[in-house]
């Protein structure tokens, strides 16, 4: 391989590997992972921890 060519190569993967690395940063803050919403948190837990510390029992769940 020439060394032109060898270098032609070299720079494009640098420029490929920013790229990709920049889009999945950009993509991530474009669309945020759906695990992170407010929905998904438990209260329930946090509300039972509560209720443990403070002696009273938490209504039975059907």
């Amino acid at each position: 391989m020439r060394a032109s060519t060898r270098t032609n190569v070299t720079n494009r993967l640098f420029v490929t590997t920013f790229l990709v690395a920049f889009s999945s940063v950009a993509l991530s803050s474009a669309l945020p992972c759906p695990a992170h919403t407010l929905d998904s948190d438990a209260p329930m837990a946090s509300d039972r921890q509560k209720a443990e510390r403070s002696g009273d029992r938490p209504a039975p769940s059907s």
